[in-house]
């Protein structure tokens, strides 16, 4: 193989001045391309707001729960205590009847003792 070269005329010589850079003619493939990377960004932060508020409203149905634990917890604590208090009202009641009831006895015997 052989290589020849080809000599293609002298080079032209420009003034810096005369220089200027050509515009890039914008592909319609990298306009688009561009676009879609600042979809592409523009979604990337709208996700991060919608984590974001995700997360903030988890947190407030924990606290919302955790609190409704707590209330739950306050009212079932009341509950046991009117509770002993009903069951100590009904015993010293029971113990009240209990006695009377037992005084009335013995005096009945002792009436029926004494005849």
């Amino acid at each position: 193989m052989v290589l020849i070269s080809i000599p293609g005329g002298p080079r032209p010589v420009y003034d810096s001045e005369e220089m200027c850079e050509a515009e890039i003619a914008s592909d319609p493939l990298v306009e688009k391309l561009n676009l879609v990377e600042k979809q592409n960004e523009y979604l990337k932060e709208k996700l991060k707001r919608i984590e974001e508020e995700k997360m903030k409203l988890g947190l407030y149905v924990v606290e919302v729960v955790d609190d409704h634990k707590i209330k739950t917890d306050a009212m079932r604590l009341k509950i046991r205590t009117i509770r002993n208090y009903a069951l100590n009202k009904e015993a010293w009641f029971h113990y009240v009847v209990g006695s009377i009831v037992t005084l009335v006895a013995i005096l009945i015997a002792f009436v029926v003792a004494c005849k």
